[in-house]
């Protein structure tokens, strides 16, 4: 009977231990892959709403952004005039000039040239006077309605021995056709 006991038991064993390896390998590491997995899945879930978080409270600064933008852009195209009406800016810009008290007043409009959707006309501009009355006259120039692109600037002292200066510069007005 003894042999018996020791039989049994050997079945007993091996039949546990059968049960433990099937268990082991059929249900436990299949479960634990699987696992591994979802949590890498999740890893990856986690940093994107992160990331989507960050990007959500950027949001309301973008979309202010944009409207200033699109404000400016507005504000750009409205100085902008639809046909050439260069001659009343020159017109306007005598005026100015005049009114600063700037003399010798050389306004010369060059041949235009395409930019992009827009054209643009060159305006050379000579006049000789104080410094503080030229200051005044390219702050006047800021007000203007229509967009003016100052290429160069250049004063030098005159004969006169006054104090005035000859200012000269190179400048560029714009329109478009629509």
């Amino acid at each position: 009977m003894i042999p018996k006991i020791e039989q049994k038991q050997f079945v007993m064993s091996v039949a546990v231990i059968a049960m433990t390896a099937g268990f082991f390998f059929f249900q436990y590491l299949p479960l634990n892959e699987k696992a591994r997995a979802l949590q890498a899945k999740n890893a990856i879930l986690m940093a994107e709403n992160s990331s989507i978080g960050i990007r959500l409270e950027i949001l309301p600064q973008l979309h202010q952004e944009i409207e200033n933008l699109r404000q400016r852009a507005g504000d750009f195209d409205a100085r902008i005039p639809v046909g050439r009406s260069h001659g009343e800016f020159l017109q306007a810009l005598a005026s100015v000039m005049k009114q600063q008290g700037l003399g010798e007043l050389v306004i010369q409009p060059g041949q235009e040239a395409q930019a992009g959707e827009v054209f643009k006309i060159p305006v050379y501009i000579r006049c000789e006077g104080k410094l503080i009355h030229i200051f005044k006259f390219f702050k006047a120039m800021e007000s203007f309605q229509r967009v003016i692109q100052i290429e160069e600037v250049s004063m030098t002292g005159s004969d006169k021995f006054d104090g005035s200066l000859i200012m000269q510069a190179k400048t560029n007005i714009f329109y478009r056709n629509n």
